[in-house]
């Protein structure tokens, strides 16, 4: 097992650089918030739902698309170092033999819908929809992806779990 901490010593990118992105990702979380609520004035919270979380799980696969190549689960949390999301998400990278697994402490889109004066209950949807990105993009490319852990279900941290299908 191998395991990398990703703070100030091992930072990618700068601290800069670090709040832009992150002012970015808080951006994008208010639309999703504000979109979401609005439709619901409209529509039935299921239907929202199930329409919001197919639009991000096609983000995903657009996204996937544009990666070079098929990605491995060692892939993935290496690109996550190196394009510097580790510095934004706070994270901690952990290689197993059989997974890897991205440890995350840090995510604008929870402070964006804190700000936004959100409900615990809109936290947790919003979040689990914002992680169809992740398990859409990890599908594409023939990845097992769990998500165990999530802030935005109350936990310490977010845990990303991908593994390579044989």
């Amino acid at each position: 097992m191998s395991e990398s901490k990703h703070g100030q010593r091992g930072r990618v990118i700068s601290g800069e650089t670090v709040e832009k992105m992150r002012g970015c990702m808080q951006d994008r979380g208010l639309y999703l918030a504000l979109l979401l609520r609005s439709f619901s004035k409209y529509l039935p919270r299921e239907q929202v739902e199930k329409a919001a979380r197919e639009a991000i799980y096609a983000y995903g696969q657009f996204k996937g698309s544009k990666d070079k190549g098929r990605v491995t689960a060692e892939g993935w949390v290496d690109g996550h170092v190196a394009r510097g999301a580790a510095d934004v998400f706070e994270s901690t990278i952990v290689k197993e033999s059989d997974c890897c697994k991205q440890q995350m402490t840090a995510c604008a889109l929870l402070d964006a819908w804190k700000e936004l004066g959100c409900t615990p209950e809109e936290i947790d949807l919003y979040c689990d929809v914002a992680m169809e990105l992740d398990r859409s993009r990890a599908a594409y490319h023939g990845l097992g992806c769990e998500i165990p852990l999530r802030m935005g279900k109350g936990d310490a941290y977010c845990s990303v779990v991908l593994k390579d299908r044989k």
